[in-house]
C-alpha cells in the first residue's frame, strides 16, 4: 500500500513548500482510484450509537460491500475493534488496524493531491471535531497523519481547520465550500475568505473558491458542501433541492442555489446546474437526520447512492444514472446511519490511482 515519490519532492516539502505550491491539486472524485477508506463504526465518542450500533455496522458493510464491487476498499479500524470489524466484513475488504474515534472517515481523514507526474501527497487538515462538538476525538485528530505515513506518501500538514467534507473540487482548482463551515468561529475564528483560501490553495491547489452561505441550522457539520451538491465532471454538477415550501429546508436550498448561479470555475466557464430533489418525503427521524442523495460515493465505473424507501428514491437513481452515464448506480439503503447526521459520502475517502 505504498508509493514512489521523487527525493526532490520530500526535499521541498522539507524546506516549506506546499502541495499547491509544487504543482499538486486535489482530483475530481471521477477520476480513477486506487482505493476507497472507510472507518469502522463503535462507539467511540461516550457511547454515542448506543442501541442503534448493529444497524449502523450492518449500513455500514452494505455500502462496503457495494463499493467494493468497483474497487478496492480498506477499512480503518481501532485496534480493539479490528478482530469484531474482520468477522462481520465481507473477504474482499481489507481491515487496517489503527487507532480511531468514528466512522465519518471523509472528515478524518487525510486528503489526498497529485501532480502532473502522478505524484501523490497526503495533505491533512486539522479535526476539531466539527468545532469542539463531541468529547473523545484524540484518535480522529491523528488518524489522518497516520494513515498518510502508514501508505509512505509525503505529508503536508495545513495550519487550517475543517473536514474532507466541507470541500467539492473539480480536480482543476475550482472549489466549493460554505460560509457557514470554514468561516466559524468553532473552527477558524478571526480568518477571512481571503485566509481560507489561502490555505485551501497551499492545502489542495484551490485555484478559485466558490463560497456558498451554507446552512445555519444544521447542528452536527454547520453545513458542509457535500449535502449540497457534487460534481460530475469540470464544468458540470448535481445540487440539491427541496421543493416543499413548507419545509425549513426550502429556504436553505433556494438561497444555495442563488448563490451558486452563474458561478464560473478557476478556468473561466459558466457551472452547469442539474437539480435533484433530497428525500424530502421522509419524515426526519432526529435533528440531525441526513436525507440527501448527493452525499454519495464516486467509484471506479459506478455511483453508489443511499435510499431511504421513500418514492423520491427512484427519481434519484435515475437522475444520477443520466448525470454519470457509463457508470453503474447502486442504491444502499442507509436508515440505520442518517439519524446521525451523514451519507455515503461523508463515510468514505476515495485515494487517487
Amino acid at each position: 500500500m505504498t508509493t514512489h515519490f521523487s527525493t526532490d519532492l520530500t526535499a521541498a516539502l522539507a524546506n516549506g513548500k506546499s502541495p499547491g505550491e509544487l504543482g499538486f491539486v486535489m482530483p475530481i472524485e471521477t477520476a480513477p482510484h486506487a482505493a476507497c477508506w472507510m472507518a469502522w463504526p463503535w462507539d467511540g465518542h461516550e457511547d454515542n450509537w448506543g442501541a442503534g450500533l448493529a444497524a449502523a455496522q450492518e449500513n455500514f458493510i452494505r455500502v462496503a460491500t457495494a463499493i467494493s464491487c468497483f474497487e478496492p476498499v480498506r477499512i480503518v479500524t481501532h485496534p480493539d475493534h479490528a478482530a469484531h470489524a474482520r468477522s462481520l466484513l465481507p473477504l474482499q475488504v481489507d481491515v487496517v488496524p489503527l487507532a480511531q474515534n468514528d466512522h465519518w472517515f471523509r472528515d478524518t481523514g487525510p486528503l489526498f493531491v497529485k501532480d502532473g507526474k502522478g505524484q501523490t501527497i497526503g495533505s491533512s487538515l486539522i479535526f476539531n471535531c466539527w468545532g469542539e462538538k463531541f468529547p473523545d476525538y484524540e484518535f480522529d485528530a491523528s488518524i489522518g497523519a497516520a494513515l498518510v505515513r502508514r501508505l509512505g506518501l509525503p505529508l503536508f500538514q495545513s495550519p487550517l481547520t475543517g473536514e474532507g467534507g466541507g470541500l467539492h473540487t473539480d480536480g482543476r482548482g475550482t472549489v466549493i465550500t460554505t460560509e457557514t463551515c470554514f468561516l466559524n468561529s468553532n473552527r477558524n475564528p478571526g480568518m477571512t475568505k481571503a485566509d481560507v483560501e489561502r490555505e485551501l490553495f497551499h492545502a489542495i491547489g484551490a485555484r478559485k473558491v466558490i463560497w456558498l452561505p451554507g446552512d445555519q441550522e444544521e447542528c452536527i457539520t454547520d453545513g458542509h458542501i457535500d449535502g449540497i451538491l457534487t460534481f460530475t465532471e469540470p464544468g458540470k454538477l448535481l445540487f440539491e433541492r427541496n421543493p416543499d415550501p413548507a419545509n425549513p429546508r426550502h429556504k436553505v436550498c433556494k438561497e444555495n442555489l442563488k448563490a451558486l448561479r452563474g458561478q464560473t470555475d478557476a478556468d473561466g466557464r459558466e457551472i452547469e446546474i442539474g437539480l435533484i430533489d433530497e428525500a424530502y418525503l421522509v419524515e426526519p427521524e432526529t435533528d440531525t437526520t441526513a436525507l440527501s442523495y448527493v452525499n454519495a460515493y464516486i467509484a471506479n465505473g459506478g455511483v453508489v447512492i443511499p435510499s431511504f424507501d421513500t418514492p423520491t428514491d427512484a427519481a434519484a437513481r435515475d437522475i444520477f444514472a443520466k448525470a454519470f452515464p457509463g457508470r453503474e448506480i447502486l442504491q444502499v439503503d442507509l436508515r440505520g446511519i442518517c439519524h446521525a447526521g451523514g451519507g455515503i459520502h461523508c463515510m468514505t475517502q476515495q485515494q487517487p490511482a
